[in-house]
């Protein structure tokens, strides 16, 4: 069993990796369709577990009513979400997509507190005004360099979302005691890859693009999916087997940060004083939010 300090490091180095995806995600749309390049990565890694599953003979016997409503939360969680979070990383750039993605724990807390009446601690409140006003600076910031129409649906179509990630993590919750987290995320990726790959052959079409990959493309794709969407899926999973998602949900500033410096490295795209400001309050609510409520201590009988 590794120590403490070691599941600590992996969860930050975890994160850092993981903050490349967004600037990995623009490379391949910049190439392909958004709807194009959602059904390629979510095959990939779908398929990647669906193997891994059988070639260890760890599939569980799932009901039909428990598989159904998994695919449906992998149709929301990794379809429709995807496409908020990649339509908001091509209208605002990775810079604002990075920053604003990182209010993520705290509209999941608001989620829990809405749909599993959870308590969270009074800082919790004061964190949510402070990640709003980062918000709203961040898109301020935004429209100073780019246009109100821009800011206002990068910040949009990211918080959207987000909303919608954080319902399908609350949701998913119910079904961690009857699947493993492996089977989840194989069911899950493969229903969202079977209804976007339904929208190619029955609306979009687009499915000729894929010769327009370049090498770099091709590698960023390769990388989203079996880095980010399998391993690093898979070592979350597993640190929460021994750090609680509070504290994890805290390592999402290394995400935030790493994501950031990618962004202005591959794309050097400009920021604002204000953009910085927000991104600041933003993180800070984060960690505000998600810092652990010390346990009260008994009184003795």
């Amino acid at each position: 069993m590794l120590s403490q300090k070691r599941l600590l490091l992996i969860a930050a180095v975890l994160q850092i990796v993981w903050g490349f995806v967004p600037t990995a995600s623009k490379l391949v749309i910049d190439e392909i369709p958004i709807e194009l390049y959602i059904s390629l990565r979510w095959t990939i890694s779908g398929v990647i577990f669906a193997i891994y599953l059988t070639l260890t003979k760890r599939w569980q016997k799932v009901g039909l009513r428990d598989a159904g409503w998994i695919a449906f939360l992998g149709v929301l969680g990794y379809g429709v979400a995807s496409l908020g979070t990649l339509y908001g990383l091509k209208i605002g750039g990775v810079i604002n997509f990075a920053l604003v993605a990182a209010v993520g724990p705290v509209i999941t807390s608001v989620i829990a507190m809405i749909f599993l009446r959870e308590r969270p601690q009074k800082l919790f409140y004061f964190s949510l005004l402070v990640s709003v006003l980062g918000l709203l600076l961040l898109a301020i910031g935004k429209y100073q360099i780019s246009s109100f129409a821009i800011a206002g649906q990068s910040v949009g179509f990211i918080l959207s979302a987000c909303v919608l990630e954080a319902i399908v993590f609350v949701f998913s919750k119910k079904f961690k005691d009857r699947v493993s987290a492996i089977q989840y995320l194989a069911i899950a990726q493969l229903s969202a890859a079977i209804l976007m790959w339904s929208l190619q052959g029955a609306v979009h079409r687009q499915t000729a693009a894929l010769a327009q990959l370049t090498l770099t493309g091709i590698l960023a794709a390769l990388f989203v999916s079996i880095v980010a969407c399998v391993l690093c899926y898979t070592i979350l999973y597993w640190l929460l087997n021994y750090i609680d998602g509070h504290r994890l949900a805290l390592f999402d500033g290394f995400h935030a940060l790493s994501a950031t410096v990618f962004g202005f490295m591959f794309f050097n795209e400009p920021f604002r004083p204000l953009m910085i400001l927000g991104g600041v309050l933003v993180l800070s609510g984060l960690v505000m939010g998600n810092w652990p409520q010390p346990v009260a201590e008994k009184d003795p009988e």
